[in-house]
């Protein structure tokens, strides 16, 4: 039996349309997410590379001028002071950098839960609207069936 709240095929059509555009807008918004946390954790990637590199120099830095090059050191102890501040100071500025560059990829690794998530309910939407169709549809169809057994006997009533 079909109830009084049941949608003609076109409202149906464009309800169950409505929901899937809203899938794939969820979807989207779920790629775009994805490709900015992809971009933010390269970024990261090679500001730890910076880092690295750049404690790898200080540490040349401290192993050449402690062998034998010792006995120069007085001549060249107030630059290479300076040359040591100057890669520490860069050092640090990569460091602090990299802590920003990573608060923003949990930013970003959040944006991306919480689109998986819009696009988990707006695909569970789309489900539920496809099966009350579907289920609207097989209604109706047995409603079609039932009342043509019904004429169908009614038929063989009045031949009789």
């Amino acid at each position: 039996m079909t109830t009084g709240t049941a949608l003609r095929p076109a409202e149906a059509r464009q309800w169950l349309r409505l929901r899937e555009l809203r899938v794939q807008r969820a979807r989207r918004a779920l790629v775009d997410a994805i490709a900015a946390e992809r971009e933010v954790q390269a970024t990261a990637d090679a500001q730890q590379q910076q880092i690295d590199a750049g404690r790898q120099r200080l540490d040349e830095l401290a192993r050449r001028w402690s062998g034998s090059a010792c006995v120069d050191l007085p001549r060249w102890s107030s630059q290479l002071a300076a040359h040591r501040a100057a890669l520490e100071e860069r050092l640090e500025r990569d460091e602090y950098a990299l802590i920003e560059t990573q608060e923003a990829l949990e930013a970003r690794q959040a944006a991306v839960r919480q689109r998986r998530a819009e696009l988990a309910r707006a695909q569970a939407r789309a489900d539920a609207v496809d099966a009350t169709l579907q289920f609207q549809q097989r209604d109706r169809t047995r409603a079609k069936e039932q009342q043509a057994e019904l004429d169908a006997e009614d038929a063989r009533r009045a031949t009789h």
